[in-house]
């Protein structure tokens, strides 16, 4: 997940980020914030927001050049998904911010509770994008977005996490980790296996294969709850749950 703030004031910009730093520390989760001093600069990076990754824009109406407004409306031609939330000093531009579906306006001096309130508000639907697990990796804490692991694999004493990045391991057993990601799109296939069902591409007798061609093999005892349980997931994916 990315979080972007464009503002050409820089006091406001600071504090807008140092608000969203402190909610997602309040919450436990993890994200990319970008800074741009100008709606310009901006678009110019406008190919960043060509992604299915959820994004949040916090843009100030009020900017020399491109004002919020326009610079909204470009964004909302590469990302129709993407919440907008505007920082103004004026409402004044409501039907404007009306045309390209803000979620938001902030009066400023933009407190910290409306931060709180807006990202809430965004967050539903953002859940699990935003949430990591902490590992240790060389005695050194390390944290990993859900969204990047593919599966997690037990080998001796350690742990494999299969990443888009690449392969972590961490000193640690499965136990431990299904713990972390109650409630995730991770699913516990076998004594040694535990899959992202996001990344299931289709379902053999025994095996989950995923988009790159892993085969993640599904325990006898029990097979068709953790077959059921990956149905009841594509259910609600459909559905947009």
């Amino acid at each position: 997940m990315k979080i972007i703030i464009c503002d050409d004031n820089a006091k406001d910009r600071q504090s807008v980020h140092s608000f969203i730093k402190k909610y997602l520390t309040e919450i436990n989760a993890a994200s990319e914030i970008l800074l741009y001093e100008s709606g310009e600069k901006l678009t110019y990076d406008l190919n960043l927001l060509k992604t299915d990754e959820p994004l949040i824009a916090f843009l100030d109406i009020y900017m020399p050049g491109q004002s919020g407004i326009e610079v909204a409306r470009k964004i909302r031609d590469v990302n129709k998904n993407i919440k907008i939330i505007f920082t103004t000093n004026s409402r004044d531009h409501g039907l404007d911010g009306y045309s390209v579906k803000a979620l938001q306006y902030l009066v400023k001096p933009v407190q910290y509770s409306e931060i709180k309130d807006t990202l809430n508000d965004c967050i539903g639907a953002f859940t699990e994008a935003l949430r990591y697990i902490e590992v240790t990796v060389n005695k050194i804490v390390t944290k990993i977005a859900l969204k990047s692991i593919f599966y997690i694999e037990v080998n001796a004493h350690d742990c494999l996490i299969h990443t888009k990045s690449g392969v972590t391991k961490s000193r640690c057993t499965l136990d431990e980790m299904e713990r972390q990601l109650s409630g995730s799109t991770l699913l516990r296939t076998h004594r040694s296996y535990i899959v992202n069902m996001c990344y299931i591409k289709s379902i053999a007798e025994n095996d989950f294969i995923l988009t790159d061609g892993t085969n993640i093999p599904i325990r006898k005892n029990g097979k068709l709850l953790i077959k059921q349980a990956y149905m009841d997931f594509l259910f609600k994916e459909a559905r947009g749950i």
